[in-house]
């Protein structure tokens, strides 16, 4: 070996993304005038993990190191720069586009990485912009390309495999279509196998949320095991690892959960804003205050189509809305339910029903939500909805019957929060009459003990919260004095508290646990 080999060997071993980026440019620039770029891409391949995460300018002034004859002979790496570009350094990943000059259309042949990367470049850029039909689509496609190459062809490119697995997981994630899970499982075994540690990460942190969010809280717990075992980046790529350990602790009661979600607000959010909108909502409501309100307002002025899309983070918004509505009941909700209704949506209408008496309706809701329903989260909210209206028209045995079935749901997952999609008084109510107590110990119990607070009465509690004078509440509720002070007496009463700063000091312990 010659000197000045052993001198780019050298530089290669001594490139790291956090003591010393600026070598990996020069070594790449070097390694075009010594052996070409060809070689000089396998080792932009070899760091583009650590690099992506940490010291992603670098990684773009590496790929800028290639010659012309580099993005002619291999437009994925256009693709690639632009990516680092528009999404890593700029932050906006609805500004990723795929270069309209490389159409996957136009690949002739068998496929290779190039059609991957298109077809990748594609489902990204369309998932960011949300186009989510066209997103799944071009992720199925890719999907299609990679299983239709040989097994040697796959292994050539194995090092960029994770990463291009990762992104179909999250287009099919995003539209709520069948395969996510496949392919962040893929990613991260990938990504383990190549020593990739970032993608693999991330992609054990996505398999937990996606696991979390549908109240599969055993599967999350080993997943998040799983990323917590690789290196924390301590980055944007954290979000939802950090988001999966609050949803995780919020379920189960831990205390730990808010700050969590205050570790992953302090980072870029991305594509994960209204997964973490829907947690600041659940956690908001100990502290009746406003930030969730304020943070949901904020990010339907950035996406508004989220209020007509079908997908994730629609999902996700109509989840905020719902558990904000519980304290504030004139907050108006803009979206419809799908046609038909889902059993998500039956839910939540459902829910409305029971906070309004209207039982019958309720129980229709709910019942027809039982056999559509697959998560835990949902299947236990149902039969919970379905048990307190069953309660409230007299069917004491129907309600005992589907509360015992919803605890064994809670009971195998340890997912205490569900039971408060019903008042805690009907909680306990269940419990006596089915003779199965809630789950949790103190915790549980400390949800059924909870003052039953009428709709009106956590609005006055919300604002006097605030601050504001008493005058302007009764105008706020469009209600007279005497009113309003009828409504603070009750409120003191059920609160077992003598003053205004009291009843705030109690709102701050006032739990009020997810809505389906």
């Amino acid at each position: 070996m010659t000197a000045s080999k052993n001198g780019a060997v050298d530089d290669q071993q001594r490139i790291d993304p956090r003591r010393n980026p600026g070598l990996l440019p020069v070594v790449v620039s070097r390694a075009v005038a010594r052996a070409g770029w060809r070689h000089a891409t396998r080792i932009i391949g070899q760091h583009w993990d650590a690099f992506a995460e940490c010291a992603p300018q670098q990684l773009l002034e590496a790929l800028k190191a290639l010659p012309g004859e580099a993005f002619v002979e291999q437009p994925s790496y256009v693709v690639a720069a632009n990516y680092l570009h528009q999404v890593v350094l700029g932050g906006d990943p609805a500004a990723f586009f795929n270069d309209g000059r490389f159409s996957t259309g136009a690949v002739d042949g068998k496929a290779n990485l190039d059609t991957l990367v298109f077809l990748t470049g594609e489902t990204a850029g369309a998932r960011t912009n949300g186009r989510l039909e066209d997103a799944r689509n071009a992720a199925n496609r890719a999907r299609d390309a990679l299983r239709s190459m040989t097994p040697a062809d796959r292994a050539s490119i194995a090092s960029d495999l994770p990463h291009l697995h990762f992104q179909w997981g999250r287009s099919l994630d995003a539209a709520d279509a069948v395969g996510a899970i496949a392919e962040y499982e893929a990613a991260f075994n990938l990504g383990r196998l190549t020593d990739q540690p970032v993608i693999a990460r991330r992609a054990a942190s996505h398999v937990a949320w996606y696991h979390a969010e549908r109240g599969r809280l055993r599967y999350a717990e080993m997943w998040l095991a799983r990323a917590t075992a690789e290196p924390a980046t301590s980055g944007r790529y954290d979000v939802i690892y950090f988001l999966a350990t609050a949803l995780l602790g919020y379920d189960r009661g831990n205390k730990d959960a808010d700050r969590q979600l205050s570790r992953a607000l302090g980072l870029p959010l991305g594509e994960q804003w209204a997964a973490a909108v829907w947690l600041s909502a659940l956690l908001e409501t100990r502290d009746v205050g406003g930030f969730a309100q304020t943070q949901l307002d904020t990010e339907l002025e950035r996406h508004p189509e989220v209020l007509h899309d079908a997908g994730a983070n629609s999902r996700y918004v109509r989840a905020a809305q719902a558990q904000l509505a519980r304290i504030r009941p004139r907050m108006r909700i803009d979206h419809a339910p799908a046609d038909p209704p889902t059993a998500f949506d039956r839910i939540l209408m459902a829910a409305q029903a029971s906070r309004e008496g209207r039982y019958p309706d309720a129980l229709a809701q709910s019942d027809e939500a039982i056999p559509q329903a697959s998560a835990p989260r949902l299947q236990a909210s149902a039969l919970l909805l379905s048990a307190a209206s069953h309660l409230a028209l007299g069917h004491r045995g129907m309600a005992a019957s589907a509360y015992r079935h919803a605890d064994a749901i809670i009971t195998r997952e340890q997912l205490l929060s569900v039971y408060s999609v019903i008042s805690p008084r009907t909680v306990s109510t269940l419990a006596e009459i089915s003779g199965t107590p809630p789950q949790g110990g103190g915790h549980a119990l400390a949800v059924a003990d909870r003052p039953d607070l009428s709709a009106r009465e956590r609005e006055i509690l919300a604002l006097i919260s605030t601050g504001m004078p008493m005058q302007n509440i009764a105008s706020e509720l469009f209600i007279s004095p005497n009113t309003l002070k009828a409504g603070v007496r009750s409120l003191y009463r059920k609160l077992g508290v003598h003053s205004r700063q009291e009843a705030a000091d109690a709102a701050k312990h006032i739990v009020e646990w997810p809505s389906p």
